[in-house]
């Protein structure tokens, strides 16, 4: 069965199924998983559903920011699990990280 959902939505999802099926709180409070894309990725993310409130761009870089589940420190290769959810080649990325939160209040 294929997922009704995609990109954000899709990871907003999944992880929020995960934290009810486990009886938690489904987001870390001092952490995001930060995604940096290629220039030529507009259309991509696009594609993905991403908001233009959610994206920045940054010395011709598309940035997004995701608030990450509780457990994320518990899951083996957590920036794969994540392009996986997104729907995201490697190829269109610069970099994806785990970053200190300084925003209390990431949007989907």
């Amino acid at each position: 069965m294929m997922n009704k959902y995609k990109g954000p939505k899709a990871y907003q999802h999944y992880w929020e199924s995960q934290a009810e099926f486990m009886d938690k709180e489904p987001w870390a409070k001092d952490k995001i998983v930060k995604i940096e894309f290629l220039p030529n990725c507009q259309e991509k993310l696009e594609e993905l559903e991403f908001s233009e409130h959610s994206i920045d761009r940054d010395e011709g870089h598309y940035i997004v920011r995701l608030k990450v589940p509780y457990n994320y420190f518990d899951l083996d290769d957590f920036e794969s699990k994540v392009l996986e959810i997104l729907g995201i080649d490697r190829d269109w990325l610069v970099d994806i990280k785990i970053a200190d939160a300084y925003c209390k209040s990431i949007r989907w």
